[in-house]
């Protein structure tokens, strides 16, 4: 495991983020150790909940239109 300085991690973003693909990279920064990983996307199942302003946004739709309520 090789832990490298934020300095480091500046002067070489890129190369630095491409072997982040591959495996974990670890930054020490103020005494935290940081790990830097690829994420897995996970695709979502449901539709997202409703904001409460989308919410009050179908309520009054179908109040002036009540053939949306259906």
């Amino acid at each position: 495991m090789t832990i490298i300085k934020p300095s480091e991690l500046k002067a070489r973003t890129g190369a630095i983020l491409d072997r982040a693909k591959r495996r974990p990279v670890y930054v020490e920064h103020t005494g935290t150790l940081l790990m830097i990983i690829k994420a897995k996307l996970v695709p979502a199942k449901e539709p997202a909940p409703l904001s409460p302003w989308e919410l009050r946004a179908n309520a009054i739709e179908s109040f002036y239109e009540p053939a949306k309520a259906l």
